[in-house]
C-alpha cells in the first residue's frame, strides 16, 4: 500500500525531466532557426548593397568615359565620335549639345573625384598609363635604378652586401624571365630554377601581360610589390600597357617620381607644381640629368593627350564590406569602327592594399 503513491510519485519526476529536455530543445531549434532567419535576411541586405553598389561603381566608370568623349570633342570639333582626329572620318562637324551639362570633367590627373547617381554616390579616378613605366620597354639601366630606390629606402646610407644581391637579383630575374631564351643572367633565374618551387611553374620566356605577374618572378618580395611605410610598390610604377619606352611626366603619378628620383620629397614637390600649373618637364630632365644622363632619353617631349588610361570606380556605400570596385584599361582613341577600345575589363577590382593574411606558398620569395 506505501509503494504504489511512492512509483507515481517517481513517475511524474520523469515526465517532467522529459519535458523540460523537450522544451530545452524546442528553444535551441528555435534560437538556430532564428540564426538562420537573420542569416538569410543580412545576406539579402548585403547582396542588394552590393548590387546598388556595383551599378554606381558603373555609373562613375560610364561618366569618366563619356567625359572622355566630351573632352576629345572639344579638342577636335570636327572629328564625329569614333574618329581619330587627324583621320579625316566622318561626314562632317559636330559639336556638343547646348543642352549638354557643363560640370567639371573627370580629369586624367590620377586623383578621385565624386559624384551623384540615383540616391547614391560614385567616386571615379583615370590614371594614364603613358606615366607609368613600361615594363616590358624598360632597359637594364631603368630597372636597377628603379628597384634600388625601392629597396633602399635610406639613400644616404651605405649599400650592404645582401641588399646589393637582392637587387641584382630581381633585375636579372626581370629580365630572365620577359626575354624569349633559357639563359640564366648572373643572378636571374629560369624554368630550371621555378620548377623546383613548392608549386612550380615555367619561366614566361615572354613579356608580361599583368603587373601581378612579378609576384612570380625570384626576388620579388610582397614589400617591394605593394609597398610598404611610404615606399611605393612596383605595381604602381610599371605598366604591361603602354608600349612606348617613353614616360609622360605631365601625367605621372607620384611613385614614378619617387622611383626615379629616389626622393619622396622632390617627387611630391614635383606634382604640386604641376597641379598648378607650372611646366614640370624640363625640370624633371634636370634631376634626371644629375642622376644619369641616360635617363634623360625617357622623357616624353610630345604634348599629346592622354588616351590609354585605367579608370578605377566606387560605388560609395556607408557599408565597406559591400564597396564596389570596377576598374577598365582602355584606349580612348581606338579605330573609327570601335571608337573607346576596352584593353582590360575588371568586374570586381584588386584590392588597393596587400591582400590580407601572408603570400601565397612559392610566391614573393628568393
Amino acid at each position: 500500500m506505501t509503494t504504489e503513491p511512492a512509483r507515481r510519485r517517481g513517475e511524474r519526476g520523469v515526465a517532467l525531466l522529459l519535458v523540460l529536455w523537450i522544451f530545452m530543445i524546442l528553444g535551441v531549434l528555435a534560437l538556430d532557426f532564428a540564426r538562420y532567419m537573420r542569416d538569410d535576411a543580412m545576406a539579402s541586405l548585403n547582396l542588394a548593397d552590393e548590387t546598388q553598389g556595383y551599378y554606381l561603381a558603373l555609373a562613375g566608370m560610364n561618366r569618366a568615359l563619356f567625359d572622355a568623349q566630351r573632352r576629345r570633342e572639344k579638342a577636335n570639333p570636327a572629328t564625329p565620335p569614333g574618329a581619330v582626329a587627324g583621320t579625316g572620318q566622318g561626314q562632317g562637324p559636330r559639336t556638343l549639345d547646348e543642352d549638354e551639362d557643363d560640370e567639371p570633367l573627370v580629369p586624367v590627373d590620377g586623383q578621385w573625384h565624386e559624384g551623384d547617381f540615383a540616391g547614391g554616390r560614385w567616386s571615379v579616378r583615370m590614371i594614364d598609363e603613358t606615366g607609368r613605366i613600361s615594363l616590358n620597354k624598360a632597359d637594364e639601366v631603368l630597372l636597377r635604378r628603379v628597384i634600388t630606390n625601392l629597396a633602399q629606402t635610406d639613400p644616404t646610407a651605405s649599400m650592404d652586401r645582401h641588399t646589393q644581391e637582392a637587387i641584382d637579383t630581381v633585375v636579372d630575374s626581370i629580365l630572365d624571365w620577359r626575354d624569349h631564351d633559357n639563359l640564366k643572367r648572373t643572378h636571374g633565374a629560369e624554368s630550371a630554377y621555378y620548377l623546383k618551387r613548392r608549386v612550380p611553374y615555367r619561366a614566361k620566356n615572354a613579356f608580361f601581360d599583368s603587373p601581378d605577374e612579378l609576384l612570380l618572378v625570384r626576388g620579388v618580395t610582397a614589400d617591394l610589390f605593394y609597398g610598404s611605410d611610404g615606399v611605393p610598390g612596383l605595381r604602381d610604377i610599371f605598366s604591361v600597357y603602354t608600349r612606348s619606352p617613353l614616360i609622360s611626366v605631365d601625367t605621372a603619378p607620384p611613385a614614378v617620381f619617387q622611383a626615379l628620383l629616389g626622393d619622396a620629397a622632390a617627387a611630391a614637390d614635383l606634382v604640386a607644381q604641376r597641379d598648378a600649373g607650372v611646366p614640370i618637364r624640363d625640370q624633371v630632365k634636370a634631376q634626371l640629368a644629375s642622376i644619369d644622363p641616360v635617363l634623360v632619353t625617357l622623357v616624353d617631349n610630345s604634348a599629346n593627350p592622354p588616351h590609354l588610361v585605367t579608370i578605377d570606380a566606387r560605388g560609395d556605400l556607408n557599408s565597406k564590406r559591400n564597396l564596389s570596385h570596377v576598374a577598365v584599361v582602355a584606349d580612348l582613341v581606338g579605330p573609327a569602327s570601335e571608337g573607346t577600345r576596352i584593353i582590360r575589363w575588371l568586374d570586381r577590382a584588386p584590392w588597393d592594399g596587400r591582400p590580407p593574411g601572408p603570400p601565397a606558398a612559392g610566391k614573393g620569395k628568393s
